[in-house]
């Protein structure tokens, strides 16, 4: 039996965060460390048409994080997703193929979940 998505929402309610650390077995400091740094990704978003930011941050099997921020193309399928530039380079740069968790971050609330492609990849 698969496991419902369960995604890292904006809640700062403390029993919010240990409810959602329990359900993916995350500690707190991993959970606030891609909520933080998905955060400040979005600052390197290249979407000069859309103005949407993007930041995501990707938990290795190994602990470690690597992030990544949206960047949009004048045709727009062309662009590419926060989430699927984070996991490139955590593949890329440092050898992963396996993934804990990944954590989204915008400008909007309610916070925006990952579009169909980047679930697949």
């Amino acid at each position: 039996m698969s496991r419902a998505p369960h995604p890292i929402h904006a809640s700062s309610s403390a029993a919010s965060i240990a409810a959602t650390c329990e359900a993916h077995a995350l500690t707190p400091e991993q959970f606030a460390a891609l909520r933080s740094q998905a955060s400040a990704a979005k600052a390197a978003a290249y979407c000069p048409y859309s103005k949407f930011r993007v930041g995501a941050a990707v938990l290795g099997d190994d602990g470690s994080v690597t992030t990544g921020a949206n960047v949009e193309n004048a045709s727009y399928p062309v662009g590419t997703c926060a989430e699927r530039v984070a996991l490139g380079k955590a593949v890329t740069d440092r050898g992963l193929r396996a993934f804990k968790a990944v954590a989204v971050a915008t400008d909007v609330a309610p916070p925006a979940s990952p579009c169909g492609m980047c679930r697949q990849l």
